[in-house]
């Protein structure tokens, strides 16, 4: 689970490993209105297992650690970007079972 604030709002993103016996489901980042964290939107993920929020220069991005698919562990994770109303995929990387991500600066 990775909790991040954009603009003053308040964001979970939920990593989801499984959906029954399939490790391709959607993960869902939830948004607090007030009184409770509501779905905001789902992201296709392979056995995800982190996310990760950081920002570079006041723009914000989530990375998603993807273990493996349902043949093998090389697939891909990815990077969005936050374009003032959603997530969008910028960049997908190839990982080998995937279980965190770690932001740092240069």
């Amino acid at each position: 689970w990775e909790h991040f604030e954009i603009d003053g709002e308040h964001y979970l993103a939920v990593a989801s490993c499984r959906f029954g016996s399939s490790v391709d489901s959607a993960s869902v980042i939830y948004h607090w209105n007030g009184t409770s964290f509501t779905e905001f939107q789902r992201i296709q993920t392979n056995a995800a297992q982190d996310w990760k929020h950081f920002a570079i220069d006041g723009k914000h991005y989530l990375a998603v650690a993807n273990r493996a698919d349902s043949c093998q562990l090389q697939v891909y994770s990815a990077i969005y970007h936050w374009n003032g109303s959603f997530f969008a995929e910028v960049q997908h990387i190839t990982t080998s079972g995937a279980q965190d991500w770690e932001h740092f600066e240069i």
